[in-house]
């Protein structure tokens, strides 16, 4: 039964009927593995049954629901972008009114403020200088009983004119020829 020799389309008839068998092997163990998942898969399913109907039942309504979202959130995102743009606007008016606070109101008040400071520092310096003019003082000493006083005292504070003359007037010296005026006092 060896003695024979075997020929080449048997040869490879025999390769090709252990490839097959293999081939075959193969695929009934992937189906077996295949009925096996889908068993597992019914399994779930069956668990699963109830929910699965209630998913299937809202469907529609899920795919309204989304599409409405997509919608606000569409309005949303342009309503959004006035907004920005509002924004936009509103700051540039608060810096226009900054602007024109700092320029109009502020430069204004500095003015009025500089204007009263002036007239003070004015009032102040009339206000020292009338201090000065004070003429004569009579101070009276009486004792009790005497209906004459007892002592009298004068205080005289002379005040020149060029003392009372504002700072910012010139002062202007008689000429050499020219005498000053005097007062006869008796």
């Amino acid at each position: 039964m060896f003695n024979e020799m075997i020929s080449w389309g048997e040869l490879i008839v025999l390769v090709l009927f252990v490839l097959g068998s293999a081939l075959i092997f193969y695929l009934i163990l992937a189906v077996v593995n295949l009925l096996r998942i889908l068993k597992n898969v019914n399994q779930i399913i069956e668990k699963n049954k109830d929910n699965i109907n209630k998913t299937v039942e809202n469907l529609p309504e899920i795919t309204e629901n989304t599409a409405k979202i997509t919608g606000m959130v569409k309005d949303n995102l342009d309503g959004l972008g006035k907004v920005v743009e509002d924004v936009g606007k509103i700051s540039e008016t608060v810096k226009k009114g900054a602007e024109t606070i700092q320029k109009d109101i502020v430069l204004k008040a500095k003015s009025i403020l500089d204007i009263i400071d002036a007239v003070k520092t004015m009032y102040e310096k009339r206000k020292s200088k009338s201090k000065k003019k004070s003429g004569t003082v009579y101070k009276y000493k009486y004792k009790p009983g005497i209906n004459k006083p007892d002592e009298v005292e004068v205080e005289t504070n002379e005040i020149h004119e060029q003392d009372i003359a504002p700072d910012d007037y010139v002062k202007v010296e008689p000429e050499a020829n020219e005498e000053p005026m005097e007062e006869n006092v008796e």
